[in-house]
């Protein structure tokens, strides 16, 4: 910004309004620090290769603030817009974006919201991106309803009345190196939109990447609801399709995974919100600690919980590791199981989803029940439950897993806690995902399950994976056919493993590879 106005490297504006509605495709608006009690309004859409960018001027502090503020910004039907560096504090609602695309948020600060959806994206576009950003104290922090190739990736999002982070609808799309802690009820929510505010057909929230993400804690809420019944509270709340979720850690929570179905398609209200959820692969997470003074019903590490209605089928968890999650009060039986891991609420049942290769052990690594059919009252141990559902469940361990930290801190989650020690029983210890579908020497590989792997969905790099011993990138995947496009050329045999890249002799059982 030019200060002497002569316009020789830019124009200077005396308000925030007069340069906005001088903007235009291409252009930097640098705004001087200052508390501004006015809305961020975009009239214009850039285009593609030429963004209209909203930044900070230097390392001045920009502050959006004031009642008026619902929202403070607000971007309608606009695109191509960023907007880098500024902070929005004690404004009923932060953001409002609707029926836009290639929105890009970084390095912004928000804190303190009173409305519902404290950044509401609605009917959305593609690209949204929101990164490297910190909110604090809302309601649902961030929703985002509808569209595809959205990135969500190195932000902080700490204390919602209700949910961190919500997706409905969305496709394609990646949530990635986020820290995610809330005290009052749940971290991330994954659904299909609902027919109460969706006027389209109904959109389901599939090929979604979760990864490396820090979820909890977010069980310690004591006082919070005057002694009447808290929510449910869970780690995630889940119900896609064809998602991955891996190397996340879920510590400290009231629960750790939901995996859950509710409505029926052509009901009313939040139908068909929790339908559909089926072929999604878990693995290679880590779930530790969760469950304790909550709700009825809440924990464990991972509940199962859907009606007649859903669409269930084809989830399978490899490589996880369950530990020292625990149960209080369950919903049906009424009574407290600490040592179950894993818990089927009627109807769900094992024969809609697979355990292979999990580290379930309960916190005193004993011979202790670890899955709980909770309306038949039923408890197993991993061989009662592999015996009993032999086509569902096989080769899962047991046995503390040795973190380098004994006890790891549930207040303040540090990744670096749950690496394993070298004497762990999860080194080296995990399955590969899956195998060649025959043998040859091109750059396109076929699999038996493609379903483990990402393409990064034009949005982050396609995984490297590990083909017998060769290590390629995935250019793209096509899940119909199983079929996986190479950055190279290389040879494979029939049945030869493919997994991510590891090291040691075998992929590690859970969140981090360590050796």
């Amino acid at each position: 910004m030019n200060r002497n106005c002569n316009g020789s490297d830019g124009d200077a504006y005396k308000t925030l309004e007069a340069a906005v509605n001088n903007s235009s495709a291409g252009v930097q608006i640098l705004i001087r620090g200052g508390i501004y009690n006015e809305q961020l309004i975009p009239k214009k859409s850039g285009e593609e290769n030429k963004f209209i960018k909203f930044e900070n001027f230097e390392n001045e502090v920009v502050q959006f603030t004031g009642a008026s503020l619902a929202p403070a910004l607000w971007i309608n039907q606009k695109d191509y817009i960023k907007i880098k560096g500024l902070r929005f504090i004690d404004c009923p609602q932060f953001m409002s974006i609707k029926s836009s695309s290639h929105i890009t948020i970084e390095d912004c600060h928000f804190e303190n919201s009173t409305m519902w959806e404290s950044c509401q994206l609605k009917n959305m576009g593609d690209y949204f991106f929101f990164k490297n950003n910190k909110v604090k104290n809302g309601t649902d922090l961030l929703t985002i309803q509808g569209g595809n190739f959205h990135l969500i990736e190195g932000n902080t999002f700490d204390t919602a009345s209700h949910t961190c982070l919500v997706f409905m609808g969305v496709q394609k799309s990646v949530i990635r190196k986020n820290i995610l802690i809330n005290p009052n009820q749940k971290l991330l929510e994954i659904f299909a939109t609902r027919n109460r505010e969706w006027s389209g057909p109904y959109r389901k929230s599939q090929h979604i990447l979760i990864e490396n993400n820090l979820f909890g804690p977010n069980s310690h809420r004591e006082g919070l609801y005057q002694g009447k019944e808290a929510p449910a509270s869970w780690g995630v709340q889940f119900a896609g399709v064809k998602c991955i979720m891996r190397n996340n850690i879920f510590a400290g929570c009231e629960g750790g995974m939901d995996i859950c179905g509710y409505g029926r398609i052509g009901g009313d209200g939040d139908s068909p919100e929790a339908v559909f959820n089926y072929s999604n692969r878990f693995y290679n997470n880590t779930v530790y600690s969760n469950g304790g003074k909550g709700r009825y019903g809440s924990g464990p590490g991972v509940k199962f919980s859907h009606n007649t209605y859903s669409e269930f089928y084809d989830n399978i968890f490899l490589n996880n590791i369950f530990y020292a999650n625990r149960i209080f009060k369950d919903a049906h039986t009424l009574r407290d199981v600490p040592s179950v891991q894993v818990a089927f609420r009627f109807p769900a049942n094992p024969s809609e989803t697979r355990f292979y290769n999990n580290n379930i052990t309960a916190l005193n690594d004993s011979n202790e029940n670890v899955f709980l059919l909770s309306k038949k009252d039923k408890e197993y141990t991993i061989a009662s439950f592999e015996e009993t559902y032999p086509s569902f469940s096989n080769d899962n361990i047991k046995g503390n897993p040795l973190f380098v930290v004994n006890k790891p801190n549930l207040k303040s989650i540090d990744r670096n806690e749950y690496e394993l020690s070298k004497d762990s029983p999860c080194v080296d210890a995990g399955r590969f995902l899956t195998q060649t579908n025959g043998s040859g020497m091109d750059s396109v590989l076929k699999v038996e399950d493609p379903y483990f792997f990402s393409d990064g969905s034009s949005i982050v790099e396609g995984d490297i994976i590990r083909v017998g011993d060769e290590e390629v990138q995935i250019i793209s995947v096509d899940y119909d056919t199983g079929y996986i496009i190479l950055d190279k050329k290389i040879a494979w045999k029939n049945n030869t493993p493919v997994s991510l890249i590891y090291k040691g002799n075998a992929p590690d059982i859970g969140a981090i590879e360590s050796y």
